[in-house]
């Protein structure tokens, strides 16, 4: 006997109960250690409504700023924000992805409300609170590149403004006409 349980009995046991090969993979993969993104901090605009990301690897954007152990990103008026870092990959903790309105140089108030339910249109028209809805990467390919171009993609406003694509726009048409390249 080579080993504690030989293949024989491993072929066997499968089988028998195929979920048993499932659980493996599932007790391996909780096993794992997920990687944790750094806290981040979205800054919008006062009144600011619609998509807005955050293009990462651009060597014209701006340099990476942190306040208070959270990368700052400075959303500007047109939506979005070209910075110098490498994109934060990893799970994130809820209360570490926070988002502000600059209502005055000095102040921000902070958006908590996150829309992250199914849709239901006519309960959505009523709602007049402010909500973040998405928040995944992206990834923009072209065979005029020679890389990817890396982003994060998120839309604010009313769940009317979100349905209605209030200053939505395609982040693939704005590195396009604006010619952002790998760096």
């Amino acid at each position: 006997m080579p080993g504690f349980f030989s293949t024989t009995l491993i072929m066997a046991v499968l089988k028998r109960c195929p979920s048993a090969l499932f659980l493996c993979y599932s007790l391996t993969a909780c096993s794992e250690t997920v990687q944790q993104r750094e806290a981040e901090h979205y800054i919008l605009p006062a009144n600011y409504v619609g998509a807005f990301y955050v293009i990462f690897d651009q060597a014209s954007g701006e340099p990476l700023q942190y306040q208070h152990d959270a990368r700052r990103y400075q959303i500007p008026a047109n939506g979005v924000l070209l910075t110098q870092a490498k994109m934060s990959e990893g799970a994130i903790a809820a209360d570490k992805l926070r988002f502000f309105r600059r209502d005055t140089p000095e102040q921000l108030t902070e958006i908590t409300a996150r829309w992250l339910t199914s849709i239901d249109t006519e309960q959505a028209y009523q709602d007049n609170n402010t909500y973040i809805f998405g928040g995944g990467p992206g990834v923009y390919s072209s065979s005029e590149l020679k890389c990817n171009i890396h982003f994060r993609g998120f839309h604010i406003g009313t769940k009317s403004q979100i349905l209605d694509k209030v200053n939505h726009f395609d982040i693939e048409s704005f590195i396009q006409q604006n010619k952002l390249g790998c760096d």
